[in-house]
């Protein structure tokens, strides 16, 4: 996904909030910030003009150019006269192993007792750092997701993931009716591994709008791939929850 992308949201002017403690610079500096550290925005990737920025955000370009700023300032892009700005921080995410019995019993129960609410879903082509992963290259689509979970009308997880292509089973209807677990089983899928990072961040203009929660909040982030018997990668996740409203809980046995 590139920046352009990103920034053509028209929801961004609104997502702002000029009454909040946090200034307008540090949300929209949060919101670059997430983007570029989750490793969504890669390396080398062009920044957008302060121009850009303050068009799409709906700010002063003061307000634009002190959120570069500050990007730049903490080692996340690089600012050249004539060069424009581009990403130099490098994703690099640290692995947290967790039991696999327990994690898929969990995800299961996950999917019954709270409501999904689909926000996109379709073919794409992902962006590269997801092509990394897959294997995959800028012709082959794969299944995008984009949604919220929530319990008694409270979001309380947004969810972004990419999906290898598994037929008609996998729908946003059935996902109101199934886990992704039980859906991906029921497509014929045999599960062989999971790896799972976690990690914390900051909410942003995004995840503050979908969450429905203040910018500059903590937040649990769950990175997540799952691959078949054979080792293959079919889908990789990327979770972001309220902590006030989630909790992520793993049991050890100790061996003597």
């Amino acid at each position: 996904m590139s920046f352009d992308e990103l920034l053509a949201n028209p929801r961004l002017k609104s997502a702002l909030k000029s009454d909040m403690p946090t200034p307008l610079y540090h949300q929209v500096y949060l919101f670059l910030k997430e983007k570029i550290h989750n490793g969504e925005i890669p390396f080398g990737e062009k920044m957008p003009t302060e121009h850009n920025l303050s068009d799409a955000f709906g700010v002063s370009r003061i307000t634009a150019k002190r959120a570069m700023d500050e990007l730049a300032e903490e080692g996340y892009i690089t600012r050249r006269r004539g060069k424009g700005s581009h990403v130099t921080y490098q994703h690099r995410a640290e692995q947290v192993a967790a039991p696999m019995g327990g994690l898929l019993e969990n995800l299961k129960i996950l999917g019954r007792e709270s409501q999904v609410k689909s926000l996109l879903f379709g073919a794409a082509i992902p962006p590269l750092d997801i092509q990394q992963r897959f294997g995959t290259d800028s012709n082959t689509p794969l299944i995008q997701s984009q949604r919220i979970r929530l319990s008694d009308g409270v979001p309380f997880g947004y969810y972004g993931s990419w999906t290898r292509d598994i037929g008609d089973i996998y729908t946003p209807e059935k996902m109101q009716e199934m886990s992704r677990i039980e859906i991906f089983k029921a497509a014929g899928i045999q599960l062989g591994k999971i790896k799972q990072t976690v990690s914390a961040t900051l909410s942003n203009v995004e995840t503050a709008m979908h969450l429905d929660i203040p910018i500059g909040k903590p937040l649990l982030v769950i990175d997540r791939s799952m691959f078949d018997k054979d080792g293959n990668l079919f889908d990789h996740l990327y979770a972001i929850y309220r902590p006030d409203q989630y909790q992520f809980e793993m049991e050890f046995s100790v061996d003597d």
